[in-house]
């Protein structure tokens, strides 16, 4: 089972199989230079997506989550980045992480 998170910004866009939400912050989580500078909004934002896809569940098997950083990515991203994005991947209790360029 693979689930795909997109990162735009203060929006984030959660897939799984057919289904897909698509969630806007409430309290924005974007600054000017990063894609998530405010984890604890963008936290919320991937909850909910979870929340309303059902992904979690005591006989659910973990799924793979692909991360893709869909804005202020010029140049690659860095360590630093990568970790926020892989934490907040961590609100799908994953089997494993990717994140594409």
């Amino acid at each position: 089972m693979e689930v795909k998170l997109q990162i735009f910004k203060n929006r984030i866009v959660v897939s799984h199989g057919d289904e897909e939400v698509s969630i806007v912050s409430d309290e924005p989580f974007s600054t000017q230079r990063l894609l998530v500078g405010n984890f604890d909004a963008a936290w919320a934002c991937v909850s909910e997506a979870e929340k309303k896809l059902s992904i979690k569940g005591i006989f659910k098997p973990k799924p793979k989550v692909v991360v893709e950083p869909k804005e202020l990515v010029e140049g690659g991203i860095s360590q630093i980045e990568d970790r926020v994005f892989r934490e907040l991947s961590m609100a799908l209790n994953p089997k494993s992480v990717e994140i594409l360029p």
